[in-house]
């Protein structure tokens, strides 16, 4: 350490510190240079790699050069000795041993370094960046050929055609999403905006979309008004606009110029091919009122809304029997009313048969109705009917890869027999297609549970419940995953969640204010005991008491082929592990059917079957 402050000395001295200085500002100065000039007279990107591996290696010999000449007025010349009088007798000679072999050291350094770093795979770096580039291209594309389709406003003097100004918006938006290659932000996300006053351009930002259509409906009599504007986000341009007054009977060619106007926009500042896009159609005005009306009430659910809907989708189909998306609709009611409306189990095998007759009927009619394979699909998969419910699914997904609604109604049944990847995929690509939709990650969550990221699908059933209050199945799932994590105050809270919304008690109504005052597993073990199935369930997740959970009637009867498949799921995300090995859990599996469903469509990946007739599952 004697020697520090003698060498910096002569660093200084001899300019070496300076010449190192220069060198660095002199290198940025020609890197930033060759960065701009190298890629405008086309040199590969290895041309850059030598430049930088040269400056590498030009350091060390700049300072070697430093410290053993000098530049004079006279020309290069070495740097003379310090006097003998000031001299460090420790102080190394000009170009003695040590400083020629610090010398070499530095070079050989320098050299490895430069050699590293210009012997580097050229090829990686490239690629990732011609890759990376790639991406971003296509990102960039994707968004500039992406449109959201806002719900038109109600402007009717009494404003109460809502439902029939939304389904003009979705019919418009039913044309465009058919167009090859542009993205179609989801219904629900577009329509979570409805009467917000809110920058254009900061929804679109919002939806990721470079494009808007919004737009009005005034409707008095037999006359209709129509305004429609197509909108860049990105500075609030008004690309296109157009008022339309006619009459009511001409809302079908309403519908497509303004279709066709939007495509033609695209198609010229975003080179789309359009194509003939067509949707399904009834000529029947008044059936055609009677489907939009239908369609709002079966959006928003409940069981009054059903019923209505059923009622009025059967007076759409007696005035024009063959119109497709009537019957289709007709078979989402009934596949779902069970969930609002409760009532004996043979009611929930008849309205499943209801959707399985009325979803082949559209088919029937439109072979590529995809939402029409989906609700098929489901439907049979809740009459036990697996391999040929899970053929419609997977004929659904192939028809509409892009739709949201068959994304998660596959979801849902894939999971409920074991594909749990192949249902992670398809949820997790339906709630990024439509972020608003709670419902769509309701599901997400539930996949997520399955595959054991517990923690994840409590994040999203609790996003799902930012989302919309209003909806009973996340607090319900939320409810069952904090009683499986044995969090009994999180469980209660969850529970007291849902019944203050107004949704009923899943079951025990007469045990749950006895169950919220509980607080001890003791409490909810004694109330499990006057329970047949719902307290006793909690407890035995509370309590992680897998003996207690097989021995229920509850699993018994969760089996039952007389019954809808609705309540059946062998693969509950408690025990996970343990209870496949169950002799128990593989007699319900085998009950079930799924084995005769996994040798015909292929073994989950956590199973595999084990001679002719047996299986394990990890």
């Amino acid at each position: 350490m004697s020697n520090a402050p003698g060498l910096i000395a002569e660093l200084k001295r001899r300019k070496v510190v300076r010449v190192a200085v220069v060198y660095v500002a002199t290198a940025f100065a020609v890197l930033q240079a060759a960065d701009i000039m190298l890629p405008r007279m086309g040199v590969p990107d290895w041309g850059m790699n030598l430049i930088v591996a040269l400056i590498v290696l030009g350091f060390p010999i700049a300072l070697v050069l430093g410290w053993a000449l000098e530049l004079t007025p006279d020309g290069l010349k070495r740097t003379e000795a310090m006097p003998s009088e000031t001299a460090d007798p420790n102080m190394p000679a000009l170009l003695g041993k040590r400083t020629v072999f610090a010398s070499a050291l530095l070079v050989v350094l320098g050299l490895g370094i430069g050699a590293g770093w210009f012997l580097r795979p050229v090829s990686d770096p490239g690629a990732a960046s011609a890759e990376a580039l790639a991406e971003e291209s296509a990102a960039q594309l994707a968004r500039e050929r992406s449109i959201a389709v806002l719900p038109f406003a109600d402007m009717s003097p009494d404003s109460d055609k809502a439902y029939f100004a939304d389904g003009i918006s979705e019919e418009i938006l039913n044309v465009l999403v058919r167009i090859p290659g542009l993205q179609v932000a989801g219904r629900t996300s577009s329509f979570a905006y409805r009467g917000q006053d809110q920058d254009l351009r900061e929804i679109g930002n919002a939806l990721d979309v470079s494009h808007i259509l919004e737009g009005s409906v005034r409707r008095s009599g037999t006359r209709l008004r129509i305004t429609a504007q197509l909108i860049r986000s990105a500075d609030g341009f008004h690309i296109w606009s157009e008022t339309y007054d006619r009459e009511i009977a001409d809302i079908f060619d309403i519908q497509d110029d303004i279709a066709g106007a939007v495509a033609d926009e695209l198609a010229t500042s975003l080179g789309l091919d359009t194509g003939a896009v067509s949707v399904a159609r009834t000529s029947d005005l008044a059936a055609y009122e009677s489907f939009l009306h239908a369609r709002q009430l079966y959006r928003d659910r409940g069981q009054a809304n059903l019923e209505l809907a059923a009622a009025m989708l059967t007076e759409t189909l007696a005035r024009d029997p063959e119109y497709g998306p009537g019957w289709t609709l007709l078979a989402g009611v009934y596949g779902v009313m069970h969930a609002y409306r409760q009532g004996a189990p043979e009611l929930r095998v008849r309205w499943n048969a209801l959707s399985v007759e009325t979803a082949r009927r559209a088919i029937t009619i439109n072979p590529a109705d995809a939402q029409a394979h989906a609700f098929l699909g489901s439907a049979l998969a809740h009459n036990w009917n697996w391999i040929e419910g899970l053929e419609m699914l997977d004929r659904a997904v192939a028809l509409a890869p892009n739709d949201p609604d068959v994304l998660d109604t596959a979801a849902q049944i894939l999971r409920k027999v074991g594909y749990g990847a192949e249902a992670l995929e398809l949820s997790e690509h339906a709630v990024a297609l439509d972020p608003q939709a709670a419902i769509y990650r309701n599901t997400f969550a539930n996949v997520l549970a399955s595959q054991g990221r517990f923690e994840e699908s409590d994040a999203q059933f609790r996003a799902a419940i930012d989302i919309d209050p209003g909806l009973r199945f996340p607090y319900e799932n939320l409810m069952w995953s904090l009683a499986r994590a044995g969090d009994m105050a999180g469980t209660q809270s969850a529970l007291t969640a849902l019944l203050d919304r107004g949704h009923p008690a899943p079951g025990d109504e007469d045990l749950i204010e006895r169950f919220m005052a509980a607080r001890s597993l003791a409490d909810v073990q004694s109330l499990a005991a006057e329970s047949w199935w719902f307290i006793r369930i909690l407890y035995s997740l509370l309590a992680s008491d897998m003996e207690y959970h097989l021995s229920l009637p509850w699993f018994e009867a969760a089996g039952d082929l007389s019954r809808s498949s609705e309540d059946y799921y062998p693969f509950w995300q408690a025990f996970r592990g343990e209870i496949f090995a169950d002799a128990r859990w593989k007699d319900r599996v085998r009950r079930g059917g799924l084995v005769d469903l996994w040798r015909a469509r292929g073994f989950p990946p956590q199973c595999r079957p084990r001679g002719a007739e047996d299986f394990e599952c990890d």
